[in-house]
């Protein structure tokens, strides 16, 4: 057990400084051989984020829905932000990169989601 000064009242003596630095030293060497490695978590929930140190919740955040920007048919000369779902050749596709079309569709800034055009089963 640590004495304190203010809670004796009284100046410490030699023995009562020396047993509190030998209490501290124990207390660290116990930290040193067995450190406290905290277990942390994130779990969802429905539409959020739970984040947990040690099993207790510390905090969670409200998962955005996600709505996407139906812009119809794939235009040339159009700015186009990421989330961002056009036709083209009887294809559904979502953007990837924000970025303006040029004269012609390129792949590399969509994600395919449905191919209408397919005719393989």
């Amino acid at each position: 057990m640590i004495t304190y000064r203010l809670e004796k009242g009284a100046p410490l003596s030699i023995l009562e400084i020396d047993t509190n630095f030998r209490e501290l030293e124990q207390r660290l060497s116990t930290l040193e051989d067995h450190p406290n490695t905290p277990v942390i978590a994130v779990e969802q929930q429905e539409d959020m984020l739970v984040f947990k140190v040690d099993g207790e919740v510390i905090s969670h955040v409200i998962l955005p829905k996600f709505q996407p920007l139906l812009k119809g048919e794939w235009k040339k000369d159009t700015t186009y932000q990421r989330g961002t779902w056009v036709n083209f050749n009887q294809a559904l596709y979502a953007c990837q990169i924000l970025h303006t079309s040029g004269e012609t569709f390129e792949s590399k800034f969509w994600t395919l989601i449905f191919d209408g055009g397919r005719t393989d089963a």
